[in-house]
């Protein structure tokens, strides 16, 4: 067998390895916890190397959408990990989005959920932005 061939095949195996191990975590995940809410869910795995020369190391990842905040906010409890929640704005919809993550058996775990604000909380949020901005029409 070439060299090559080698690699290429130390390659596919690693790539192989990482994906079957998100995809247990993601079953273990499942078993524990049935009662979370996952709107979608991804598993990836990528490679990376130091330099051309070196063997790749390769990462896996698996990221969940949970139905919204909450659904995040229950995901984080029970991943053990700090929910980070910021609200973000820009043309007609103002939302507040949720995200976490922990690692996993070696599996990153990324977590994420939002929702869209009422209007009356939009409408405060946008207000209170201005203010932060200096741009409430006040004296400069």
């Amino acid at each position: 067998m070439q060299k090559s061939t080698i690699h290429l095949l130390t390659a596919v195996v690693h790539f192989e390895s990482a994906a079957f191990r998100a995809g247990q975590v993601a079953r273990q995940l499942h078993l524990e916890h049935p009662h979370l809410t996952v709107q979608r869910a991804l598993c990836s795995a990528y490679g990376s190397a130091a330099s051309y020369y070196d063997d790749p190391s390769v990462s896996a990842r698996l990221e969940i959408g949970a139905d919204d905040v909450d659904g995040a906010r229950a995901w984080a409890a029970v991943l053990d990990t700090e929910l980070h929640v910021q609200i973000r704005g820009g043309g007609t919809f103002v939302y507040e989005d949720a995200h976490c993550s922990a690692v996993i058996d070696g599996v990153s775990v990324e977590v994420s959920g939002s929702r869209t604000l009422s209007e009356d909380e939009a409408t405060a949020w946008r207000a209170e932005q201005a203010k932060t901005d200096g741009t409430d029409g006040g004296e400069r």
